[in-house]
């Protein structure tokens, strides 16, 4: 055998040999995925099937104690009752009559008065005007000051017709201070169910005074002083006003826009108050003492004023 011959033998017989010596293939590690990143729960976790109910509130207990107060209480962890005052300590009923005194019912005049001052062609009840309201220790007697009144309405206005008992006439202030004086005030609740118990002022109350001037250089003035955000003369107001032996009368067209209203329907119930103001010191600006309708009348809490409702035209 040749050279070449033997050393291709030697090279398949090592080949063989190294051949017969290498390892089995060795099986795959396993691979193990990662926990998932929990701050990612809504990405990464399957959606649970049992949530939890969310946490509740504690239990609100609403009761009526009184028709004067509401009680609300709460149970939270530490215990805390609060008691919030939310309506007037007037007895409950309907919700277009005042309790504060009889109805005032304002005549429907199919034929207006003529607004001069003279009142002989009014021929509606009155109504007494002489309860002390403020200033009761300026005030001395009926003669002092004290009054009586007639109202009546149509499809455009209120008219107003007052008798005043007053001993001394001043009134040396126009505009918003004629309160200063001898005045005569009408308030008017114009949405009476919406607010019932509502013991404060609100834009559907009105308050406008009318001042029978000084029956010299004077002349008779009104001024709306409520709601504050329209407050001021009204120019469409009529007012006359004529000396007599007691005092003074003072008669008055408020067209109903003053009081934020077209045309009301006969039956209509607002709230209503009227009040005469007093001063008796002579060329200074002062409201000494004041009479109204209703003994527990306050100008600011409108659950002290009582009800005027309009009378049908069919009732005459």
């Amino acid at each position: 055998m040749d050279l070449r011959a033997r050393l291709l033998a030697m090279f398949l017989l090592a080949s063989a040999l190294a051949a017969c010596t290498l390892p089995a293939p060795a099986s795959p590690t396993p691979f193990t995925f990662p926990t998932p990143n929990m701050t990612l729960t809504a990405i990464f976790a399957p959606a649970l099937t049992n949530t939890p109910p969310p946490p509740t509130l504690p239990p609100l207990d609403i009761t009526i104690t009184s028709a004067a107060t509401l009680s609300h209480t709460t149970t939270p962890s530490t215990a805390t009752t609060q008691s919030i005052e939310l309506t007037p300590s007037v007895t409950a009923g309907p919700l277009d009559t005042r309790p504060n005194g009889s109805i005032i019912t304002a005549s429907f005049l199919s034929t207006p008065p003529t607004i001069d001052g003279y009142l002989n062609e009014w021929s509606s009840p009155s109504f007494s005007i002489n309860s002390v309201v403020f200033g009761a220790s300026a005030w001395s007697s009926k003669s002092d000051l004290s009054g009586k009144f007639q109202i009546g309405w149509d499809s455009s206005n209120l008219y107003l017709a007052v008798q005043a008992t007053d001993d001394k006439l001043v009134q040396v202030s126009s505009g918003i201070s004629i309160y200063k004086g001898d005045e005569v005030e009408i308030m008017l609740d114009t949405s009476l169910s919406d607010d019932f118990y509502v013991r404060y002022l609100s834009q559907d109350d009105y308050q406008i005074g009318l001042s029978p001037g000084n029956f010299g250089s004077l002349p008779p003035g009104n001024y709306r002083f409520f709601p504050r955000n329209i407050r001021g003369p009204q120019s469409s107001i009529v007012i006359k006003a004529q000396t007599t032996s007691s005092g003074y009368n003072l008669e008055a067209k408020l067209p109903w826009l003053v009081f934020g209203l077209s045309s009301p329907p006969s039956g209509s119930r607002f709230g209503f108050a009227l009040a005469i103001s007093d001063n008796d010191q002579a060329g200074v600006a002062n409201q000494q003492s004041m009479v109204a309708i209703i003994s527990g009348y306050r100008l600011a809490d409108p659950t002290t004023w009582g009800t005027l409702a309009l009378e049908s035209p069919t009732a005459n």
